[in-house]
Formats: structure tokens, C-alpha cells, sequence
């Protein structure tokens, strides 16, 4: 049973990992201020706000996870 418990653990950190990657790529867009868009449709700025607290709380979330 304790391999089981370590291989949550390595999943929950290689979540955080791509959670807190994400929310910098996010950051890194706010901060430049570099337009997305899909198709025709202009994603807004509110969006990736939304994802930083977002992602950012999962990223916490996992971390700690991993680490207990």
C-alpha cells in the first residue's frame, strides 16, 4: 500500500508542476500584455485572470498534497 500512497504523491506533484507553469505562462501574458485569439474571437484579459487564481490555487493545493 505505500507504493500506491507514493505514486499519488508523484502525480500530485507532477500536477502542481504543470498547474504553476501555467499560471506563469498566464502571468507572463497579463505582464506583456500579449493578445490571444481563436478564430475571430479575441480571448480578454479578464479570462486569464481568472485562470491565474485558478491555477494558482491547484497548484498550492497539489504542492501540498505531494509533500504530506
Amino acid at each position: 500500500m505505500a507504493k500506491r500512497g507514493q505514486k499519488h504523491k508523484t502525480i500530485h506533484l507532477v500536477a502542481a508542476i504543470i498547474f504553476g507553469t501555467v499560471t506563469i505562462v498566464h502571468l507572463l501574458r497579463l505582464g506583456y500584455r500579449v493578445p490571444v485569439s481563436f478564430g475571430n474571437w479575441e480571448v480578454p484579459f479578464w479570462l486569464s485572470w481568472i485562470a491565474v487564481f485558478l491555477l494558482g490555487y491547484l497548484t498550492v493545493v497539489m504542492w501540498q498534497s505531494a509533500k504530506t
